[in-house]
């Protein structure tokens, strides 16, 4: 592998390519910011039972509600906010 790739679709993937990083000592800073966005983007905004009713037009922010993503990249990998954590620290 040449570079850090720009699709990491597997536990393995992200593990392999933070490997990259600290082995090149290229790349630290934009794998720990990935990292951290993966960890981040974990939520998502759902309408509140109360404002269904509301015309899409009449809609604002407060209408809505964050509630977890079981969707999310963090959650389908089965990473852990302490495995994030310890990747992070293995680029420090």
């Amino acid at each position: 592998m040449i570079g850090l790739p720009i699709d990491l679709f597997t536990k393995k993937d992200w593990r392999n390519a933070v490997d990259y990083a600290i082995s090149t000592g290229t790349g630290k800073d934009v794998m720990a910011s990935r990292l951290q966005g993966l960890r981040q983007n974990t939520k998502m905004n759902v309408l509140r039972a109360e404002s269904a009713d509301k015309p899409s037009e009449d809609l604002t922010p407060e209408d809505f509600e964050a509630i977890d993503n079981p969707n999310s990249e963090f959650a389908r990998l089965g990473f852990t906010n302490a495995e994030i954590d310890g990747l992070i620290g293995r680029l420090k």
